[in-house]
């Protein structure tokens, strides 16, 4: 079973983003001064070190045209979405009660690796769709969800930032970590409450699709330098420079998705069941990467990511009729049309209603034939996806991550050990299949060898991760089979990798005298910095508040912490060193000299006006 397979929700709406993207900007020699860069991602510092808090702050600003578009953001992202519709094995259905009810979440959009775009990741607490009281499936957090598939391709309209790209996040929750389904009378949650009871079921997965994301509230914007991008980025920098002001510039994106089944040797945060890869040059492919399965008399795919967008009403790319195609085993040659998928299976109507899941009945024959042969979407001799054939077997196996992609260390942590689960026709394989893995420069574009590991008795193949010695963001990609060829590159269309940032140890800044001096400038201020939206709630260049608040702090900053959503710093990049410097300073006396934050309050601006808002002075007061 899986979120192929029925009984499953769908649910639709928007997305809305709001990361500070600061950090993503490192040093680039090739920019002239004033540019210097914003963040060293391997020490973990911003750039340059020297520069004071207001400076930063200020770059930060005017670099907003032309890239930094929100140095005033949260992280914080959130589902504007409801659930449309549910199928229990009859189809598309819009009567049951649950249809109509919230899809909530909240969580924080971290970067693994800040520079690049494959790292993506939502720390949270929990995901609910229903209402409590009512009809409800309540999933606290096992998993982070894991961005997964990008697909840069997808828009061909608006190539704004991320507006180019559609994305695949996934998580799952276990049965038996607190997972609660109040079904009352909706046939469709009562289905998933008996299909839990199954012991091949694990739990619930959650697969959701972003795309079409616009930015500064303004879809008239699609086009990347100058124009209307320029205007509106210029507009927010003069709002960002009203003093005291704080100025989020969220981007939103649409998005449809699932809820379904999770099964025994599934990974928890990617997809699962057979893929269908893309196909073409990286980053170009005509058609995102497909899922399929044959459950139920039927084959069922998954093109929730796959067919591209071509104008502002997001209507979908009208292809020739798609046929999926049984193949010989080598994959060469068609051996049956198992189904042809007409525009109206796919088009913006149909993909918003079922998720992007089209349905393909299939006769007993079909349905053997389907299972074993690998499985192509061809439009006459133009193949747009297909299965991966590994020779010499001739078998359909393919690498996913077991769990999360995304792995933190601190330097000098013994290595830890991630799992490849290798699928072959959407299952767990046998033993003693080969899994290679690679190193991958991102800088350089170098995939180097480095291991290999087989499959256990689960299908899973073992490999040490171990910290770097001293910060860095390490990449490594996977293949399989004894004769696979080394990947070309990170394609995350067809490439199985996983991100380690190990961070420094920064035993020097540990060994520090806890003065408020070496705290604030060794610890606070780069998030100081970096994070102006920390204003509204801790003035983090304050040693009275920050010492009055030193219990909520260290309950926030404690590395048992890191997997929840209020976890500080957001970006995930407090080290050792300078926890142990922070906690020093928090469990000492107060300097008597430190100035008492009520006093910074009461600054009077001239005329004998306050010097902050009324609203941001009284609220600041509460908190003291």
């Amino acid at each position: 079973m899986s979120v192929l397979d029925t009984p499953r929700l769908y649910f639709s709406g928007e997305m809305v983003w709001d990361p500070i993207v600061t950090n993503n900007y490192g040093p680039d020699p090739t920019q002239k001064p004033p540019f210097a860069g914003f963040y060293d991602e391997d020490a973990c510092i911003p750039l340059p070190p020297g520069d004071s808090v207001a400076d930063f702050r200020q770059r930060a600003i005017d670099f907003v045209d032309p890239a930094n578009w929100n140095p005033h953001g949260t992280h914080r992202s959130n589902f504007l979405a409801q659930i449309s519709g549910v199928d229990t094995g009859g189809g598309l259905d819009w009567s049951d009660p649950v249809v109509g009810a919230p899809a909530d979440f909240l969580g924080m959009l971290v970067d693994a690796e800040p520079y690049g775009t494959f790292s993506s990741q939502l720390f949270f607490d929990s995901m609910r769709f229903g209402v409590d009281g009512g009809y409800r499936i309540a999933c606290p957090r096992s998993f982070r969800v894991m961005s997964r598939f990008v697909y840069f391709n997808r828009n061909s309209y608006n190539t704004v930032k991320a507006g180019v790209a559609s994305v695949i996040w996934q998580t799952s929750f276990p049965k038996d970590a607190g997972l609660q389904l109040d079904a009352h009378d909706s046939p469709a949650l009562q289905a998933l409450a008996t299909a839990l009871e199954d012991p091949d079921v694990l739990g619930l997965t959650v697969r959701w699709n972003t795309y079409r994301t616009i930015y500064y509230d303004d879809p008239t914007i699609t086009t990347n330098g100058g124009g209307q991008l320029s205007i509106d980025a210029q507009a927010l920098i003069a709002k960002l420079n009203i003093p005291n002001s704080f100025q989020p510039n969220p981007a939103r994106s649409l998005m449809v998705g699932v809820v379904g089944l999770w099964r025994q040797g599934e990974p928890a945060c990617e997809p699962g069941d057979r893929a269908l890869l893309a196909q073409g040059a990286p980053f170009q492919q005509p058609v995102g990467t497909a899922f399929t399965r044959v459950t139920n008399g039927a084959l069922v795919v998954d093109l929730g990511n796959s067919v591209r967008e071509v104008d502002a009403e997001v209507n979908k790319q009208q292809l020739d009729a798609l046929s999926v195609c049984a193949m010989s085993a080598d994959g060469t040659s068609v051996v049956q049309v198992l189904g042809t998928i007409p525009y109206s299976q796919y088009d913006r109507e149909a993909y918003v209603a079922t998720s992007g899941l089209v349905t393909l009945p299939l006769d007993p024959s079909q349905c053997d034939i389907a299972t074993a042969a690998p499985l192509q979407i061809r439009s006459g001799a133009n193949v747009y996806l297909a299965e991966a054939v590994v020779a010499p077997s001739n078998r359909l196996l393919r690498p996913a991550v077991m769990t999360q992609q995304n792995i933190y260390m601190d330097e000098g942590d013994a290595a830890v050990s991630t799992g490849i689960q290798v699928l072959d026709t959407g299952y767990a394989t046998t033993p003693g299949i080969q899994v290679n893995r690679y190193s991958y420069d991102d800088a350089s574009g170098a995939v180097t060898p480095v291991d290999t590991a087989s499959t256990d008795s689960n299908g899973i193949a073992w490999f040490d991760v171990a910290a770097a010695s001293a910060g860095a963001v390490d990449c490594y990609l996977f293949t399989v089979g004894t004769d696979a060829a080394a990947p070309a590159t990170l394609d995350p269309q067809t490439t199985c990798y996983i991100y380690v940032r190990t961070l420094p140890a920064d035993a020097d800044i540990g060994a520090m005298e806890p003065t408020w001096e070496n705290v604030f400038n060794n610890v606070l201020a780069k998030w100081n910095a970096m994070a102006p939206c920390m204003d509204n709630w801790l003035w983090l260049n304050d040693p009275a508040q920050v010492h009055a608040y030193g219990g909520i702090l260290k309950k926030l900053t404690d590395s048992s912490a890191f997997e929840a959503y209020r976890y500080m710093p957001v970006v995930r990049d407090m080290t050792q060193g300078e926890r142990t410097l922070l906690y020093a300073f928090l469990d000492a006396p107060l300097d008597p000299q430190s100035k008492p934050f009520k006093a910074v309050l009461a600054q009077a601006a001239p005329e004998g006006r306050s010097a902050l808002p009324e609203s941001t002075r009284l609220s600041r007061a509460m908190r003291a």
